[in-house]
C-alpha cells in the first residue's frame, strides 16, 4: 500500500460568540490516512463540541513524505 502525506485544516466557530473562530491543523503521513483523519477529527470535535461548532474541514495531499508519525 502506498504511503501518503496529507495536511488537514479544521475551522470552528464559538457557540458563545459567533464572531470568534478557531483553527486546528494536522499533518499526517502513512498508509491508512482515512482512518487516522477520522480518529483525529472525531476526538477533536467531541472534545470541543460544548463550546465550538464545526464550520469547515479541508485537506490536501502533499507531494512529499513527512519523516515522523503523528
Amino acid at each position: 500500500m502506498p504511503e501518503f502525506t496529507v495536511h488537514c485544516i479544521v475551522v470552528y466557530r464559538s457557540k458563545k460568540d459567533p464572531s470568534k473562530y478557531m483553527t486546528s491543523s494536522h499533518t499526517l503521513s502513512g498508509t491508512d490516512i482515512s482512518a487516522r483523519i477520522e480518529t483525529i477529527f472525531t476526538v477533536e470535535a467531541r472534545s470541543w463540541s460544548d463550546e465550538w461548532e464545526l464550520v469547515t474541514f479541508s485537506h490536501a495531499f502533499l507531494p512529499f513524505e513527512v519523516g515522523y508519525q503523528i
